[in-house]
C-alpha cells in the first residue's frame, strides 16, 4: 500500500516532474510572447493618421510592406500562434491583390493619374511634365537618421546612440533603394580606435526614377560625381557638391532621402535622413545594417567607463568641445574622441554630425519594431533556456537523493 500511495517520498520526483514542465512551458510561452498585434496597431495606426485608402497605390503598398516585414520578424516567436497565421494569410492576400509587387517596383508614379479636365475646343488632356511622379513623394511615418562619425560613434534609424570599434567594411543600409558600406580604419597603429576612411553608395534601380549606380568616397578624395562621372542617377536621384572635397550630399529625390558625405580631418562622417517606412525596408532579423540593428555587442565600447579611466587633461577637451556649442551625445563623443586620439579634427565631425541631424533629435515614433521585437524574443528565450537547465539539474540532484 506504502507504494502505491501518490503522496509518498518515491513519487515525489514524478510530482516535481510534473510541476517542472508547468513552469517551464509557461515561461517559455511567457518569454517568447507572440507581437503580431504591435505590428497590426502600427499598421492601423499609418493609414488612419494619413488617411491611407486600400488600394494598388505606391502610398498603400510601402505601409502594406512594412506591415509584412514587421510581421515576417515577429516569425520565431510566433510559431503556433492563430493570430499570427491569421494576419499573415491577410497581408499576403492583400499584397496579391492590389499587385502591390507590380507597385513597388514601379514606384511612386503608380499612383493613378489625376484626371485633367480637357482643353477648350479639344478633347486632349494636358501633359504633365516628364518624371513629375519622381519629385512628389509623400512620405508615411515622418523620417528618421542614421549617422557615423568620429571615432566611430553611432546612432541608429530607432535613435540608439553608441560607440564602436566595428574595423574593416560594414553595412550602413540595405534597403531595395539604396545600400551603403563603410570601412574604419585604425587612427593610429596598435590603436583599438577606428575611423571612417571608405564611404560606397550604390543607388539601386526604381524605374523611371533611378538607375544603378555607384559612388565611392576615400579619404581626401570625396568626388561631386558618381564613378561614371556623371552627377545623376535618373531624374529621381542627385549628387550635389555643397564644399568641394569635403561636403557631398546625394539626393534621392523620389524617396525624400538625403545623404550626407564629409571630410573632416583625415576621416569621413556619414548621415541620412530618410522616411521611416522606408528606413528598414526589407530588414530580416539577422541584418547586418549598423543603421538599422546597431553594433553587434561584442564591437561596442563603453566610453563612459573609458572616459572615467583616462588621465588626459579633461577640461581642455570639455572645453574645446563646449566652444563648438556641441551638446548631448555628440558633446560626449567630442570629448572621448580627442582624449583617445588627441586629434582636434574630430571635434569638428561631432560638430557637423549634430547639424546634419537638424530637428532629427526626437525619438522615431514611427519605425517598425522589425529588430527589436526579435532581439527581445531571443533574450527572453535565452533566459528561459537556463532556467529550464536549472530546474532539470536541481531534478537530477533531489533523485540522487531519494535514492540513496
Amino acid at each position: 500500500m506504502g507504494r502505491g500511495y501518490s503522496g509518498g517520498p518515491a513519487n515525489a520526483p514524478s510530482v516535481l516532474l510534473q510541476l517542472l514542465i508547468i513552469v517551464c512551458s509557461s515561461s517559455l510561452v511567457y518569454s517568447a510572447e507572440c507581437r503580431v498585434q504591435l505590428c497590426s496597431r502600427q499598421y492601423a495606426r499609418h493609414t488612419e493618421e494619413d488617411n491611407i485608402q486600400q488600394g494598388p497605390t505606391f502610398r498603400y503598398c510601402s505601409v502594406l510592406r512594412s506591415y509584412s516585414d514587421c510581421v515576417r520578424a515577429t516569425a520565431r516567436s510566433c510559431r503556433g500562434d492563430l493570430s499570427y497565421h491569421t494576419v499573415q494569410s491577410l497581408v499576403s492576400q492583400w499584397t496579391r491583390m492590389f499587385d502591390c509587387a507590380r507597385v513597388l517596383e514601379r514606384g511612386p508614379q503608380a499612383m493613378p493619374p489625376p484626371k485633367h479636365p480637357s482643353r477648350p475646343g479639344g478633347g486632349h488632356r494636358f501633359q504633365k511634365p516628364p518624371h513629375q511622379e519622381c519629385n512628389s513623394y509623400r512620405p508615411v511615418g515622418g523620417y528618421s537618421h542614421c549617422a557615423l562619425f568620429g571615432d566611430p560613434h553611432l546612432r541608429t534609424f530607432y535613435d540608439e546612440l553608441q560607440t564602436c570599434s566595428v574595423p574593416g567594411a560594414w553595412p550602413l543600409l540595405d534597403n531595395p533603394h539604396v545600400a551603403v558600406q563603410v570601412t574604419n580604419e585604425p587612427v593610429g597603429k596598435g590603436s583599438v580606435a577606428t575611423a571612417i576612411t571608405k564611404v560606397t553608395v550604390i543607388i539601386r534601380q526604381h524605374a523611371p526614377c533611378a538607375i544603378e549606380k555607384t559612388y565611392e568616397a576615400q579619404t581626401d578624395f570625396l568626388p561631386g560625381v558618381f564613378v561614371d562621372g556623371q552627377k545623376w542617377s535618373g531624374p529621381g536621384v542627385r549628387i550635389k557638391e555643397e564644399t568641394p572635397g569635403k561636403h557631398v550630399e546625394i539626393n534621392l529625390r523620389y524617396i525624400n532621402t538625403r545623404i550626407v558625405i564629409r571630410q573632416s580631418g583625415r576621416y569621413l562622417t556619414f548621415a541620412a535622413k530618410m522616411p521611416s517606412a522606408i528606413a528598414v525596408q526589407g530588414a530580416q532579423e539577422d541584418t547586418l545594417e549598423l543603421c538599422v540593428r546597431g553594433c553587434p555587442r561584442r564591437e561596442r565600447i563603453d566610453f563612459e567607463r573609458l572616459l572615467e579611466s583616462k588621465s588626459g587633461p579633461k577640461s581642455e577637451a570639455i572645453a574645446a568641445c563646449r566652444a563648438l556649442n556641441i551638446t548631448d551625445f555628440y558633446f560626449d563623443a567630442c570629448v572621448f574622441d580627442l582624449l583617445t586620439t588627441g586629434d582636434g579634427s574630430f571635434s569638428a565631425a561631432a560638430r557637423d554630425a549634430m547639424l546634419d541631424a537638424g530637428q532629427q533629435s526626437v525619438v522615431n515614433g514611427s519605425l517598425p519594431i522589425v529588430p527589436r521585437s526579435v532581439e527581445s524574443g531571443q533574450k527572453s528565450l535565452c533566459c528561459s533556456l537556463l532556467l529550464l537547465r536549472f530546474m532539470v539539474g536541481l531534478l537530477l540532484v533531489f533523485w540522487v537523493q531519494m535514492n540513496r
